[in-house]
């Protein structure tokens, strides 16, 4: 017992002893220009490693020191990483420093993204890049994605319902769908979008969102199907390690209320994110109310400096009234009538997504994940009928990039492979629209869809200026319907393939650092959906087995760069020639009542896009962005050289933004729909609309509260619209109906929230 007690008073000597030959280092760290505290900043003794996080008042203490001189990093985003040398630390003692911090100006060329699958900096690619980071973004509160998007050109959206849902068109493609459709979205650099094309955005959480990167022309080349018009990567926060934390609650007009917070943290290269959110909103139209409630996890695991595994999780309800639409009476009007009594959804949710990175010195780099979602979804778009649905997606890819010289150039190369399986149980009932009685099923059957795709893409630098792109994919797609309603001649049981070349060149030209012209050639392609050929709906339109893929060859030229790092600007000039677009067209010698699903021909959509971006000085800076778009027909049968529906010629945007030093921000935001057609003869046009929308937000020391006004001069505008032709079976004629979507009048949104 003796030996015990006397080991155990040597060993606590010991400790002791060495704890009197360490030291330790205490300070705090602040803005150079305001004399704020800056949390979250990281400092590390860079001979020995250790390091610290400062805290939310500003401090931080590094312990268990070895006596000598060292040298201290700080490192901040959004400020200039610097170092402080000559540190002594002396055994037993406390060092105390002080250290202020400059806000650090980016230059554009210094701007990386990943959407290109691999991070290159922005002056190497060869296509129009726009980039929202973290100012921006808490600028829209995670509300959607819509005022997000708000500084980027060439952008259509439909905010229907003012909720979390929307749909997105780059360059007036996709919109005669009830989805956003044509664009690839991904997060974190995996794909939400569906294998038929659609993406539901309320499957993204804006309130973690970090950065989002566009990506403008067809990106097949690298992703194969669907991403025809652009790509979006939503780049979620990275956990950091010790313990952190926010909360937050909003309210605002028609009861629309909204509760957030996460938790993450870690340590010894393991972090953690949970985070949760609940919206509701009764809606301004009767029957418009919304709400739902979602979970997420997010699990890094960082091995040494060269390997990190990556597990996210996310669980989505969703329920949606959809009231219907309005017409032009109702809509002058300001009516909030519904037309739908039953319409509208319920929705489950779940993605799963693993991710592995390493690197092999800085020659190789590989990439691996494997994901998995899974929706079930009740509900359709109007009284008639009542859909269920089971949607399940497994996919992966594997990818390499290769660095080295070639002629004594800089070039890398990806070579990369990528699966997805698509399964959908589907059946869908009819209703009653007096009583929403179930009547018998009109359609149930299983599909399957299976995709394999195979790429490389080479850059290579030709000289120290300019560096030159190339790339292929090749892609094989399988469709499997089993209709299990219909038998004999009358089973639309069918299976089909199609496959594709995708090619890309691009290049991007560096005459000075502050410059850059870039321009590429570019294929996309978009095989049609499984619906569109074998299914069909009375809401959709008739199945066309005969369906071809569409096909879009685009021709680009732009330019981007900055100036003395104030005046940032982009520029670019397009051109895209669509081979037989699908659309949903009623033929009334097919079916006077229900559109066909149908290759429109030909057409070409040109124009151009610009954006600007002016900070006078750090607090005040300016934004205005301005697209062209001319989206015809070619000499089609039925529309000759038309304008093809929803696509104003001319879309603009603007705004402004101070920030005063005692932590307020005031920002003021203009946008501008030019008038548009409201269907592919032309025969009705909607006039378009303007807005604006006022937000002042305060943030001081981890507390942010905003109020934010929409709509400030409460015009009456439409985020739908839409023609088509009726035809009366009792008169054997036809005639025009217009039908409306209003957007919400004048309202209100206030927040508060915390992060600790």
């Amino acid at each position: 017992m003796k030996i015990y007690i006397i080991s155990i008073c040597f060993m606590l000597y010991a400790f002791v002893a060495i704890a009197q030959n360490k030291g330790s280092i205490i300070g705090t760290v602040i803005d150079k220009e305001t004399g704020k505290s800056l949390p979250n900043t990281e400092v590390l003794i860079l001979e020995t490693s250790q390091g610290s996080v400062v805290s939310k008042n500003g401090a931080f203490e590094i312990k268990n020191i070895k006596s000598g001189i060292y040298t201290i990093q700080f490192h901040a985003l959004g400020y200039v990483t610097e170092t402080l040398s000559n540190i002594k630390v002396v055994a037993g003692k406390k060092t105390q420093i002080k250290f202020s911090m400059k806000t650090k100006n980016i230059k554009l060329n210094e701007i990386t993204i990943s959407a290109t699958k691999i991070e290159k900096n922005i002056d190497k690619i060869g296509s129009p890049v726009y980039v929202m980071g973290i100012k921006e973004l808490e600028r829209t509160e995670g509300r959607n994605i819509e005022e997000a998007l708000i500084r980027v050109p060439g952008v259509f959206t439909e905010d229907r319902y003012h909720n979390e849902t929307n749909i997105v068109s780059f360059r007036g493609v996709g919109l005669h769908t009830h989805v956003t459709s044509g664009i690839l979205v991904l997060v974190d650099g995996v794909s939400l979008t569906e294998a038929m094309g659609r993406t539901d955005f309320e499957g993204i959480d804006m309130e973690n969102a970090e950065k989002i990167e566009i990506l403008k022309g067809p990106v097949s080349a690298l992703y194969g199907p669907n991403g025809i018009t652009g790509v979006m990567n939503i780049v979620e926060k990275i956990p950091k390690e010790g313990f952190h934390g926010k909360a937050k609650a909003s309210y605002g007009s028609y009861n629309t209320t909204t509760f957030s917070g996460n938790i993450n943290g870690g340590k010894n290269g393991f972090t953690y994110l949970v985070k949760g959110k609940y919206f509701n909103t009764d809606g301004y139209l009767d029957r418009s109310g919304s709400n739902s409630a979602r979970v997420g996890l997010k699990l890094i695991q960082q091995f040494d400096n060269t390997g990190k595994l990556q597990f996210t999780a996310d669980y989505v309800e969703t329920d949606m009234d959809l009231p219907g639409t309005l017409d032009r009476e109702q809509f002058d009007d300001m009516s909030t009538e519904a037309s739908n009594l039953f319409a509208g959804y319920e929705r489950e949710f779940l993605r799963t997504n693993l991710v592995y990175t390493q690197s092999f010195g800085e020659q190789i780099n590989l990439f691996t994940n494997l994901y998995y979602r899974k929706s079930n979804e009740e509900g359709f778009y109007a009284d008639y009928a009542l859909s269920k649905g089971d949607l399940s997606s497994l996919g992966g890819e594997i990818r390499s990039q290769f660095k080295h010289e070639l002629f004594g150039k800089k070039n890398s190369i990806i070579v990369g492979f990528s699966m997805l399986n698509e399964k959908n149980d589907d059946e869908t009932f009819r209703r009653d629209t007096d009583t929403g009685e179930l009547g018998a099923l009109s359609s149930t059957g299983d599909s399957n869809y299976n995709m394999f795709g195979a790429y490389i893409e080479d850059e290579f630098m030709l000289t120290d200026k300019l560096a030159i792109n190339l790339g292929v994919r090749y892609d094989l797609v399988n469709y499997d319907w089993t209709d299990n309603l219909n038998e004999g001649e009358y089973n639309t049981s069918a299976s089909t393939s199609i496959s594709s070349f995708s090619p890309k060149f691009g290049f991007a030209y560096n005459p000075t650092e502050s410059l850059t012209v870039f321009g590429n050639i570019a294929r996309g392609f978009r095989p049609p959906q499984i619906s569109q050929l074998f299914v069909g709906s009375s809401y959709g339109g008739i199945a066309n087995p005969d369906l071809k893929p569409e096909y879009l060859n685009n021709y680009e030229l732009g330019v981007r760069g900055d100036v003395n790092n104030k005046l940032i600007y982009q520029a670019s000039f397009y051109m895209m020639n669509f081979t037989d677009q699908i659309s949903s067209e009623i033929i009334p010698e097919i079916d006077p009542d229900i559109p066909i699903y149908q290759n429109i021909g030909k057409t070409k959509h040109s124009g151009m896009e610009t954006s600007l971006e002016y900070h006078f000085t750090k607090q005040f800076n300016i934004y205005s962005n301005y697209s062209y778009l001319n989206a015809r027909f070619n000499d089609s049968p039925d529309y000759g050289d038309n304008t093809l529906r929803k696509t104003p010629h001319n879309m603009f945007n603007t705004g402004l933004s101070y920030r005063f030093k005692f932590g307020l921000t005031a920002s003021l935001d203009y946008k501008f729909i030019d008038k548009y057609y409201m269907d592919n003869e032309e025969a009705m046009e909607y006039e378009g609309y303007s807005l604006v929308n006022l937000k002042l937000m305060y943030k001081r020391n981890g507390f942010m509260a905003s109020v934010a006004v929409n709509n400030l001069f409460d015009t009456n505008y439409a985020t739908y619209a839409y023609a088509s032709e009726v035809y009366d079976r009792v008169t054997r004629q036809t005639y025009w109906v217009d039908k409306y979507i209003p957007g919400w009048p004048v309202n209100l949104n206030t927040s508060i929230s915390y992060n600790f």
